[in-house]
């Protein structure tokens, strides 16, 4: 995997960051159009999955999240064919533009909206975490489909102004190297482009 900089990169030729750059900009529409629709798709498998283990496959829930499933689908495949395949997987390795908030949460079980976050091509549901004083910035990112085999991610920002992840990539490429302020993982990258950490 390619470690990214602090810093969302600039666009070929200096150009302005996709995320400084006007809402009606063809890559930035391009680029927003696929991240929604990658989650969209994503939580409708989600949702399908969810509604065949509670429900089994022939309820008129499940029914009801399968035909949502095909159509988040077939949106999706002529995305594709409008974009093209090397344009939208481009589109999915740029910086999050796009960030989904799902319901308004419950205060009485004090259960926060899920935010949905797309990271190199897939969504993750991100929840802030209580910070410590040697880490006052934390996150739990959870990937959304396929579900992690080991769990969430958790990355933060420590005191002395250095990120961590607990991910593969920063695990055994950049923590390795000593380059934690310099050099982020997938994770952080996404987090730092939203200005999250």
């Amino acid at each position: 995997m390619v470690n990214r900089d602090q810093r969302e990169p600039s666009a070929p030729g200096g150009a302005r960051p996709l995320r400084d750059r006007d809402e009606s900009d063809p890559q930035r529409r391009a680029v927003e159009l696929a991240q929604r629709g990658r989650m969209i798709l994503d939580v409708s498998a989600a949702d399908l999955e969810a509604a065949e283990a509670a429900y089994g496959a022939f309820h008129p829930t499940t029914w009801h999240f399968r035909n949502a499933w095909h159509e988040a689908r077939r949106s999706w495949e002529r995305l594709r064919a409008e974009l093209g395949t090397r344009a939208l997987e481009a589109a999915l390795d740029q910086p999050p533009l796009v960030v989904l908030t799902l319901g308004q949460g419950d205060p009485a079980r004090r259960a926060p909206p899920v935010v949905l976050v797309p990271i190199a091509g897939q969504t993750y549901c991100t929840h802030r975490v209580a910070g410590t004083e040697l880490a006052p910035v934390q996150w739990r990112l959870t990937r959304l489909q396929p579900p992690l085999e080991n769990g969430p991610y958790y990355a933060c920002r420590l005191a002395d102004g250095s990120t961590q992840c607990d991910c593969a990539e920063w695990t055994y490429q950049i923590a390795e190297t000593g380059d934690g302020r310099k050099t982020h993982c997938k994770h952080l990258a996404a987090l730092a482009a939203l200005g999250w950490i």
